[in-house]
């Protein structure tokens, strides 16, 4: 039922000082835990403006966000500014040039003083090339930071051409956490370097990340073979490894195989131009017939000297004729002619040498934790060496090789499995409390303080006149019933009981709310 205001004050001023002290102090800490509560809450949450930064650029930047009047933490994981600001304060830094990435670009030559020497005005144009190509490399995303060193050699005039040192460059990164360079990224920043300094070769610019690892391909041929070759040659010598290991692992256990493939690849490009004749397919192009006749007549005489000495009578001559027949025929054929063209194309097998190792078989022995080992028979491993020959394509002409071991795998201790890092809650919980806690400690204050508060006061004020705290009103209504008063104060109550059964029942209900 609801109380009254009276009624509550008269209740109030009716309890013990003990009782009045703890209520006060009640009041005041609910008060305090709602006014720091809002406070928090409308508290400006700050978010990271640049993290990683180095320390040149953290100084710039802090004094920058100092005139600009922009508030702001420093703090080990960077610099952090309201969240309301974040990007203005970005697009404002970002437009003076900042951050720079740890180097100096072609603003150092903004201020330019006249007794600078040659020798110092080619140390500052390098110095602000490398500056330039780690921001430019720095714009890929997978990026984090760059340093770029070039080795630029001196030109001289005693040299001949061609003799000269050729200039070689080093390009550092540290990627992002999770995040990689795909090769095309790679060649990318090499050709990128490449293009930005005169006389400087692709293969003489190396690629490293923080960890060590080289990421540019290295220059020249690899025995005979280029990069994208010795790749490709790579590549597919993993990929019958895969095979080989994908088809056994089902047959003798995972991680039970191990295979190594070596895999010799002809990248020539040959063609070869064949011409063949059929003699039985003879054909019949063309043919020439020619036949000639002819008759000759000629005066005769009787051949000599003495015939034809002067004085001498010549005997008439007879006349003689004859005939002659010449016939000719020419047959032109057309044999029948095959020309083939091959053209080998580049990637052809020309080698292939396999060798797979095979784990035995470990059994458990009662009473010991040692596991006992079985070598695989013969024609076990007989079957996974054809297994192996379909799968790689074993071609026996070409020379090709497989060895299958069957040998025990020394147990190595597994590494401890590394934990993924620990999920920032508070971070996350952050934006969410902000509004949650302030309702939460409203309500955890009327249900645990106020409430009760309030239902303590009315019953109070409810089962005795006056609104007067229950243990006074005991005693005082003992008083006026003319309890005796010689009797102690436990049997005084008790006395009193007896002779007012109810009254006594609405005090003990009355204790009980």
């Amino acid at each position: 039922m609801p109380t009254n205001l009276p009624s509550v004050i008269d209740a109030v001023q009716a309890w013990p000082v003990r009782k009045k002290a703890t209520g006060f102090a009640v009041v005041v800490a609910s008060v305090a835990l709602l006014i720091l509560a809002f406070t928090w809450s409308r508290k400006d949450e700050y978010h990271v403006l640049y993290s990683n930064l180095s320390e040149s650029d953290a100084g710039q930047i802090v004094q920058k966000l100092k005139d600009m009047k922009v508030p702001y933490r420093a703090e080990a994981g960077g610099i952090l500014v309201p969240a309301d600001k974040v990007y203005d304060a970005r697009l404002q830094l970002a437009s003076q040039g900042l951050p720079q990435g740890g180097g100096v670009g072609f603003e150092l030559f903004d201020k330019t003083s006249f007794g600078t020497t040659e020798f110092v005005q080619k140390l500052n144009y390098k110095r602000a090339l490398q500056g330039e190509l780690a921001r430019t490399v720095m714009a890929i995303g997978a990026v984090e930071q760059c340093r770029v060193h070039l080795a630029i050699p001196e030109k001289s005039l005693f040299v001949r051409e061609g003799e000269n040192e050729q200039p070689t460059a080093s390009v550092f990164v540290k990627l992002r956490r999770g995040k990689t360079l795909s090769s095309a990224q790679v060649d990318g920043i090499v050709h990128l370097v490449a293009s930005s300094v005169e006389g400087l070769n692709s293969q003489e610019i190396t690629v490293v990340d923080a960890r060590g690892n080289m990421l540019s391909k290295p220059g020249g041929d690899v025995a005979g073979l280029s990069a994208s070759q010795f790749d490709y040659q790579r590549s597919y010598s993993k990929d019958l490894e895969a095979r080989i290991i994908s088809i056994l692992e089902p047959v003798v256990g995972k991680g039970k195989v191990r295979a190594k493939v070596s895999a010799v690849i002809d990248f020539s490009r040959s063609e070869t131009t064949e011409e063949k004749f059929d003699p039985e397919g003879q054909v019949v192009r063309s043919e020439q017939k020619q036949n000639e006749k002819s008759t000759n007549v000629g005066a005769g005489g009787v051949p000599g000297v003495a015939s034809n000495l002067p004085g001498k009578t010549t005997v008439a001559a007879t006349p003689s004729q004859g005939m002659s027949e010449k016939q000719s025929q020419t047959v032109n054929y057309e044999m029948t002619k095959i020309t083939s063209r091959t053209v080998n194309a580049p990637g052809l097998v020309k080698k292939l040498t396999a060798a797979v190792l095979v784990d035995g078989i470990y059994t458990p022995q009662q009473g010991s934790k040692e596991m006992k080992y079985t070598p695989r028979s013969e024609e076990d491993v007989r079957r996974y060496e054809e297994l192996v020959r379909e799968t790689m394509g074993f071609t026996e002409s070409r020379g090709d090789q497989i060895k299958v071991v069957n040998m025990p795998f020394e147990v190595v201790a597994r590494e401890e499995e590394v934990l993924p890092p620990k999920t920032r809650i508070i971070e996350m919980a952050a934006p969410a409390a902000r509004y949650v806690l302030p309702l939460l400690a409203v309500i955890l204050l009327v249900v645990f303080v106020l409430r009760p508060l309030a239902q303590s006061l009315s019953a109070s004020g409810s089962n005795f006149p006056g609104g007067a705290a229950p243990v006074a009103q005991t005693f005082d209504e003992i008083e006026k019933t003319g309890a005796r008063k010689e009797l102690p104060a436990r049997a005084q109550v008790a006395d009193w009981a007896r002779k007012n059964p109810t009254d006594a029942a609405n005090v003990i209900r009355s204790w009980v709310r």
